[in-house]
């Protein structure tokens, strides 16, 4: 398994801004010692069956709906893949293409791909054993792809594994955030509509018959950054727009941009 990095000097000075309960994300220090917080006025046209919106690296949270409640996971199961991979698979072009491809265009086949690079069983027991590293108990995966309605999850548990990626493995969001995607002589569009946005940090999308539409946002903020989860959005489309609902009311209500 992967072992942390050794501290830089620069993250050393940014922790230093804020003390040890900071976390340093593309450079940039946040404090991680927020208050649990919720606000009575609702959001308006949230028809997700669960969602939760909070900062990213704290414990603040902002709206919550059905934050238990277990859903299919869809894609992104690839969220968990590209952790596994990360932590046990040598790091070479290739796997760094599969997860690549997994994070913009949700690329089933390269799911698999990594998968069988260590055995299709052991990958899939080693994403469980993750989860349960992580405290997600609520967690179980079935597949390395999320095809399978079996891989299910709750959104308090995947903003854990959210929260996890930024601070041991940011290059998985940093993935997300391409627009495009060359495979061999073919250039293929990012499909999360976020993708090229400026305060997009990353994220992932889900899509099955079972799940509807899933999606993890990662926004920034001058406050610091906010996860946006949503599950069982109606269509793939809704997704999107439910979470920027989601996102234009937390900023407006618990003025993250100042006013």
């Amino acid at each position: 398994m992967r072992q942390p990095d050794a501290q830089t000097t620069s993250q050393k000075n940014a922790v230093g801004t804020y003390g040890e309960n900071s976390v340093l994300i593309a450079d940039i220090a946040y404090p991680t010692d927020d208050e649990t917080e919720t606000e009575d006025s609702a959001p308006q046209g949230i028809t997700v069956s669960s969602a939760l919106v909070k900062t990213s690296l704290g414990n603040r949270v902002f709206y919550e709906l059905n934050a238990d409640q277990h859903w299919p996971l869809a894609s992104l199961t690839k969220l968990m893949n590209a952790v596994v991979a990360l932590e046990n698979i040598p790091q070479d072009a290739t796997r760094d293409d599969l997860i690549r491809r997994m994070m913009v265009i949700s690329d089933n086949g390269a799911a698999d791909a990594l998968a069988e690079t260590l055995g299709t069983k052991n990958y899939i027991d080693l994403m469980n054993a993750k989860a349960q590293t992580l405290n997600m108990r609520q967690t179980g995966f079935s597949d390395a792809s999320g095809l399978s309605y079996l891989n299910q999850s709750t959104v308090a548990d995947i903003d854990k594994l959210v929260a996890y990626i930024l601070i041991r493995h940011p290059e998985i969001f940093a993935f997300s955030k391409e627009k495009t995607i060359r495979i061999g002589a073919v250039e293929r569009n990012n499909i999360n509509e976020f993708a090229g946005r400026p305060d997009f940090l990353g994220g992932k999308t889900g899509f099955t018959d079972e799940a509807n539409g899933n999606l993890v946002t990662v926004f920034s903020t001058p406050s610091g950054p906010i996860t946006i989860i949503t599950l069982g959005s109606p269509t793939r489309e809704d997704r999107f727009i439910e979470t920027n609902i989601l996102f234009e009311w937390a900023t407006r209500h618990f003025k993250l941009y100042g006013y």
